[in-house]
């Protein structure tokens, strides 16, 4: 049988010096055992599509053909819906309305009558349930990651089905392998810039073409464990090869044919599967103080003690680091379990690793110059102090906006039990303000601790009791109480900003609005829920809580909030102008009067732009649908949002783009939008 050497210089800096050594010594009769493989070409048939997997031991690749792949035996690995317009049936799921959410924990048993529950969750769509729950790929997240999305499944997908070319007839979208949609398993992303990675999927909803899904007839958690490990990557590698660095593609078709261990002890089993469990939970601890989170529960700087903010980050962040060092502990009791049931040696492993760290530096490499369209950029988060404060702020608007219960961080309320991780996602997250039903309440109970907000508006203005940052005050008097004007100013201190009103009034980077819509801005959905309408100088603002929109809102912002403060400005100047009047042309004061009347003048000029731009948008007498989504609800104000994306949104709409949303037919019907 011909042996061919194969030259291996990963670990070589100047590769065509290292090359030539390597030559230079074949011809003289020396071998560079870490630098040369000698294989047999037919070897390499053993592993599906012949890759020229030369670095590995002939025992590794000889287990394609002795063991069972991967897809088989009850193990189904499947590609889902690919809609052909995300734009139109996909939203994050704090946009659209929670009761139009499929909630499938009020289903049959997920996990004794399988067939049962996909079929209610199937008739729920036919009723009130418009939006599941959607896998689709997302960043590098091993275990557990939040499932954000959700797809417009009305009607069973009526809508999806019937998906076509207008000017072909052709149909776009294909919803593939329905029989496995409702059902839980593992998803991942399909194509990445870094490893493969496996997550748990729960039960009742539907999965992409973008974030394949696997089921496993009840041995998820030993299968995740499994798929997680360094050597099922190594396997992949092999498969998909290293030519594709910047984005590799881990098909269906490829994981099916990775080879799955056979004759496992029930010890190895069960530590397997518990380890992975145990890594699951975890990751969604940590993941429940993300507020865009299903999982979430409280910020990470509540929950916790300490005497000042500076002592809170320090102790998360040790929670943190203590947090991870146990995921690496359970990895590396993962990996060496895996290794073992498929009979891997200490040398293969080393080659394995090897190979993988290769790949993970080319990824690196690349990965600054790519753009993946089936994920979003997977950088590792960080929670540094600036980001931890303005979580913090965050949450306290969105207490006084009465969309958390602010009672689980004073602890009237205690934390509910979580739920399986393969379970029915909830409607809503676990920090949430909601009733007996699980629907966020629009109104408080009366006990609540917190003045209730109804109609969803809070202003940038001192004078008024609904000032925003006035508001925020509450919030952290309530958690703080005499220490509250102390977490204040050290909350500004580590934001940048002198006061308060700065941060809220910034705009940009920086400020609580570039920051809210970075946080709400997930798989290249842009979904803030929290509006800045802001005057042109910025001296004057309205926010406006997304999920209390209704036809009135805007005719309410300028009855309740823009004209009284108007009329109190104007008030405001006629004592300045009698005073003017009275010191006639000289005198030490008249300067300063001058200015003032000035300042005053202009002042009430930029609120009267204000009103005039917030009431062109009221009277477009436009009825908002939340089903539509954010960015095209947002996109009429947009000539008093900080926003560029608003403008961009609102040309299309009037260009007619978007003819299948609730807005693109209103504006049809009164003529605004343009005709191709």
């Amino acid at each position: 049988m011909s042996t061919s050497i194969f030259l291996r210089l990963l670990r070589d800096e100047d590769k065509a010096q290292a090359l030539a050594e390597t030559i230079a010594a074949l011809r003289e009769g020396r071998r560079l055992e870490s630098m040369t493989y000698p294989v047999p070409p037919t070897s390499f048939r053993q592993v599906p599509g012949s890759p020229f997997a030369y670095w590995v031991s002939e025992r590794i690749r000889r287990l394609f053909t002795e063991l069972p792949a991967f897809e088989g035996d009850g193990r189904a690995v499947r590609v889902g819906l690919q809609t052909s317009d995300d734009f139109r049936f996909v939203r994050a799921w704090w946009e659209v309305l929670s009761e139009a959410i499929l909630d499938g924990t009020n289903g049959p048993d997920w996990s004794q009558d399988l067939t049962a529950f996909q079929a209610w969750c199937r008739q729920r769509t036919f009723e009130d349930k418009r939006w599941v729950p959607f896998a689709k790929g997302g960043e590098y997240s091993t275990y557990y990651a939040d499932i954000h999305l959700v797809v417009d499944w009305e009607r069973d997908g009526e809508e999806i089905k019937n998906l076509k070319d207008p000017r072909t007839g052709r149909l776009l979208s294909r919803p593939q392998n329905m029989r496995f949609y409702f059902h839980a398993g593992l998803t991942w992303s399909d194509r990445t810039t870094r490893l493969f990675s496996a997550r748990v999927w729960p039960a009742g909803g539907v999965f992409s073409v973008k974030g394949s899904s696997g089921f496993f007839s009840g041995e998820e958690l030993f299968v995740l464990g499994v798929m997680n490990s360094v050597l099922f990557n190594g396997f992949l590698s092999l498969l998909v090869g290293a030519g594709d660095a910047a984005a590799r593609s881990y098909q269906v078709g490829t994981i099916g044919t990775v080879p799955f261990p056979v004759g496992v002890s029930t010890g190895d089993y069960s530590t397997l599967r518990d380890v992975a469990s145990e890594s699951t939970d975890i990751k969604r601890t940590l993941d429940s103080t993300k507020e865009n989170s299903r999982s979430f529960y409280l910020p990470a700087l509540l929950g916790i003690h300490g005497d000042s903010l500076a002592d809170l980050i320090e102790l998360y962040q040790t929670y943190i680091v203590k947090a991870e060092e146990k995921l690496d502990e359970y990895q590396s009791i993962i990996d060496n379990i895996v290794f073992h049931l498929y009979g891997i040696d200490s040398m293969d492993r080393r080659a394995i690793e090897e190979n993988l760290n290769a790949v993970c530096s080319e990824s690196n490499d690349e990965e600054q110059n790519t753009d993946s369209e089936d994920e979003e950029a997977e950088v590792e988060p960080t929670e540094d102090s600036r980001q931890l404060v303005a979580d913090l702020l965050s949450y306290a608007v969105g207490c006084v906006f009465g969309r958390w219960d602010v009672r689980f961080a004073t602890g009237e309320r205690q934390r509910p039990k979580p739920l399986d991780p393969f379970a029915p996602l909830p409607i809503s997250s676990t920090g949430m303000l909601i009733g007996e039903d699980g629907l966020p309440l629009r109104e408080a109970p009366p006990e609540y601790p917190l003045r209730s907000d109804q109609d969803g508006i809070l202003v940038d203005d001192p004078d008024n009791p609904d000032d925003i940052v006035r508001r925020v005050r509450e919030v952290l008097e309530l958690l703080w109480q005499d220490h509250a004007e102390a977490i204040e100013q050290e909350a500004c201190e580590i934001l940048g900003v002198q006061e308060l009103r700065d941060y809220f009034r910034k705009p940009g980077k920086g400020g609580f609005w570039g920051d809210h819509v970075s946080r709400y801005s997930k798989s290249r959905r842009k979904a803030p829920i929290y509006w800045l309408l802001q005057s042109s100088k910025k001296n004057y603002a309205l926010w406006i809580y997304y999920n209390r929109l209704d036809k009135d809102m805007l005719f309410k912002a300028l009855l309740s909030h823009v004209e009284p403060k108007i009329r109190l400005e104007e008030s405001r100047i006629e004592p300045l102008r009698a005073q003017r009047a009275a010191v006639g042309t000289s005198g030490k004061g008249v300067k300063k009067l001058e200015k003032e009347i000035d300042r005053q003048e202009e002042f009430i000029s930029e609120l009267r732009d204000f009103e005039d731009k917030l009431r062109r948008a009221a009277n477009l007498h436009l009825e908002p649908d939340l089903n539509d989504g954010v960015i095209l609800n947002i996109a009429p104000l947009w000539e008093l949002v900080p926003w560029k994306e608003a403008k961009k949104y609102w040309e299309e709409l009037r260009d007619d783009k978007y003819e299948w949303s609730s807005i693109g037919k209103q504006l049809r019907q009164k003529g605004i939008a343009r005709s191709p």
